[in-house]
């Protein structure tokens, strides 16, 4: 009778029942290696569970300011009391710039942190965005909108960026501007508007923030730039580009007069020529921050065509348009990196009134500025 029982009790004692186990935690390792903050980060714990049952019930991570704090239940459906090699692989996804530190909670069970010191610390850097290939220029106001911001990049190595589009954010993370897809790719040299988000307010003052290029009708993150930003111009005043085009139906040919006017001051004026083998011509200015009309006047009959004029900067960005200039004077109003007005590089704050007078033959033009009937003079 008693060595018919020996034979259980022995296997017994190498057979666990208990439904706790542990695992022993040797390494902590971060994914990717030196992880910045385009990337997806990783945790990956690796060490060994106590038995041939043992699983894993629970595994979490949340970050908390620079605190990676981590909960895993370690559970046993009972088996040999081995060890088995086991990996357990944490995704935190993209965190900012700074060092962070590892700890595991109090709701942990089952757990033997041996992982060295070291391991239980790592750094997440910024991307310059050097590294995708990208050179960013510039991010500033829209200079003819005061919803939109423009970012300015080149395309160094001619890379492919797939449907890309643009995210603008704060220093807490909070979405400022934002560009939807509109382009199959980033050419050598673009321009990319992002119009900013509803009930948003950016400052006109410089701040932090984050840009960030995603690509694929954003669902892949590309590249990232943590920024100090001032979106109004450097300089007191930014270079501005009228212009006139003929935009079909015969060729326009003469010259014609152009100004633009602040409250009735002029600010600026030139001459475009159109002749036959020039059907697009553009003048300069630098102009302040602040509201504006241009107007332009015809020195001859209609030669035909569709004469258009406007104004524009960095030869891509166009205020609104204005057609015919054959007939009554035409008085286009525009806004030029409003936002700005009001700050140190904007001019001194006038009126918002004001009139226009241009002398005409046998007589004068009389507009207001901001279209409004004139009522009585």
């Amino acid at each position: 009778m008693i060595r018919t029982l020996i034979l259980p009790i022995a296997l017994l004692l190498g057979y666990s029942v208990q439904a706790q186990t542990s695992f022993h935690i040797n390494q902590i390792a971060v994914t990717p290696d030196v992880p910045n903050t385009s990337d997806n980060v990783g945790i990956e714990l690796i060490g060994d569970l106590s038995d041939t049952g043992a699983y894993i019930e629970v595994a979490f991570a949340e970050v908390a300011g620079n605190m990676v704090n981590i909960t895993v239940v370690a559970l046993s459906n009972g088996g040999f009391t081995v060890l088995v090699p086991h990996t357990e692989t944490l995704q935190l996804g993209q965190l900012p710039a700074g060092d962070y530190t590892i700890e595991f909670t109090d709701a942990s069970t089952g757990i033997h942190d041996w992982a060295p010191h070291p391991q239980h610390t790592f750094t997440v850097t910024g991307n310059s965005g050097g590294t995708c290939d990208l050179q960013l220029i510039s991010v500033q106001w829209h200079a003819f909108n005061d919803t939109a911001v423009v970012v300015h990049v080149t395309n160094v190595d001619s890379v492919q960026f797939l449907y890309p589009n643009f995210i603008l954010f704060d220093a807490d993370g909070d979405t400022l501007a934002f560009e939807e897809v509109y382009n199959f790719d980033i050419a050598t040299e673009s321009w990319h508007v992002l119009h900013i988000m509803d009930g948003v307010s950016i400052p006109t003052v410089p701040f932090d923030g984050r840009l960030e290029l995603w690509t694929v009708f954003t669902s892949e993150l590309t590249c990232s730039w943590d920024l100090n930003l001032d979106l109004c111009p450097s300089e007191p005043c930014a270079p501005l580009f009228p212009i006139l085009e003929n935009w079909g139906g015969a060729l326009v040919i003469g010259t014609f007069d152009w100004s633009i006017h602040e409250d009735g001051e002029l600010l600026g004026s030139g001459q475009f020529v159109m002749s036959d083998t020039v059907q697009s011509a553009t003048d300069s200015l630098c102009l302040p921050p602040g509201s504006y009309t241009m107007t332009v006047v015809a020195n001859q009959p209609s030669s035909g065509g569709w004469p258009v004029f406007g104004a524009m900067v960095d030869h891509t960005l166009n205020s609104s348009d204005m057609q015919d200039v054959y007939g009554p004077v035409p008085v286009l109003p525009f806004n030029f990196y409003l936002p700005c007005a009001d700050t140190s590089n904007g001019m001194d704050e006038r009126s918002p009134g004001g009139l226009i007078a241009l002398p005409l033959p046998g007589g004068m033009l009389v507009q207001r500025i901001d279209g409004a009937s004139l009522g009585v003079l």
